[in-house]
């Protein structure tokens, strides 16, 4: 991160999907016997931008929603959250993506996507208020966007911004394979993007598709060789582990009665990036040592976990206060 970027106005941007969640009243329900749901924002950078803004940081999001009432609901409900919405705009034509969630007794989740394309999907590079990007701090993205042309563009030419404006860079790869008409590139580009990244949380239900590994340490390890300064392996309830040039090692998590899952690792980078980016400001990402880097992970297990303890991936993520 460069020294121009501390007097910025934003301290992260989110780049990606916006959608609306609709989740049932009661888990352990099979869709089919569902009659009642409840709306809740959706789609993992904004829900990223809305923990960070819970936990006191000045996030913002960058994607399209549709000219309907459910993007007016997004961008409300972002605008409530206090996410600056200046890169949010509005596709003519295409709707507001639309996900069903259905959670099992465990929290465990599966979705049915209405998505045929939506709004969030077409994001094009014209659509791209780059001086968004340039006025934050930090930029964060997934690889849903990557999927398809032309938001595949418009991510790219996001990331080279970020990466020409000495943005702290981080992404959370959440690999939707349905997301692509043919998934077999897409490992590879993504790795690819991942090479442009300073931080790096890959789950370890994704290991195996992404990066060709099954071992946590070995798959930490090769996203280090990547380029990645600080490589992230979540492992669901046992924390997850870390690797970094200051050190690594397993972070436990934190215990909670689960409900949901949905939206815990886009709490695991709120938290993240809530613990990490004072400390990259007083020093390079590359120099913090192995006690700031554990502390940060455990914070962000903890943000992560409370994540899970109701219905909506963003419902439970807490306020700065209700935290330490």
């Amino acid at each position: 991160m460069s020294s121009e970027s501390r007097a910025r106005e934003l301290d992260v941007v989110c780049f990606g999907e916006a959608i609306v969640d609709f989740f049932p009243e009661r888990t352990g329900v099979p869709l089919a016997q569902v009659e009642t749901f409840r709306r809740h924002l959706g789609g993992a950078p904004a829900n990223v931008a809305v923990g960070l803004a819970r936990l006191g940081l000045r996030s913002g999001l960058v994607t399209l929603v549709g000219a309907d009432e459910f993007g007016r609901f997004i961008r409300d409900e972002l605008q409530r959250e206090g996410v600056d919405v200046t890169g949010v705009g509005t596709h003519r034509t295409a709707r507001t993506g639309v996900t069903f969630v259905a959670v099992g007794p465990a929290g465990e989740r599966s979705f049915t996507f209405y998505r045929h394309p939506s709004a969030d999907m077409l994001l094009a590079p014209v659509d791209v208020d780059h001086g968004v990007v340039a006025r934050a701090d930090g930029f964060h993205f997934g690889s849903s966007t990557l999927a398809r042309e032309p938001a595949r563009s418009a991510t790219l030419s996001a990331l080279a911004d970020a990466r020409e404006a000495g943005c702290l860079v981080s992404c959370d790869p959440n690999f939707r394979p349905h997301l692509w008409a043919d998934p077999g590139p897409a490992p590879a580009l993504i790795r690819q993007t991942l090479a442009d990244c300073d931080v790096v949380k890959v789950s370890d239900d994704e290991l195996t598709a992404l990066l060709g590994i099954t071992d946590t340490e070995a798959a930490a390890r090769a996203l280090r060789e990547l380029g990645v300064t600080l490589a992230i392996v979540s492992l669901g309830a046992r924390g997850c582990y870390f690797e970094a040039p200051g050190g690594s090692g397993y972070v436990p998590g934190h215990k909670v009665q689960v409900v949901d899952t949905t939206g815990a690792g886009d709490g695991f980078m709120a938290g993240l990036w809530a613990r990490l980016l004072p400390q990259v400001r007083a020093s390079a990402l590359a120099k913090l040592d192995r006690e700031v880097l554990a502390s940060a992970c455990a914070y962000a297990n903890q943000i992560g976990a409370l994540a899970c303890t109701k219905l909506g991936a963003t419902t439970a993520l807490p306020r700065k206060h209700e935290v330490s």
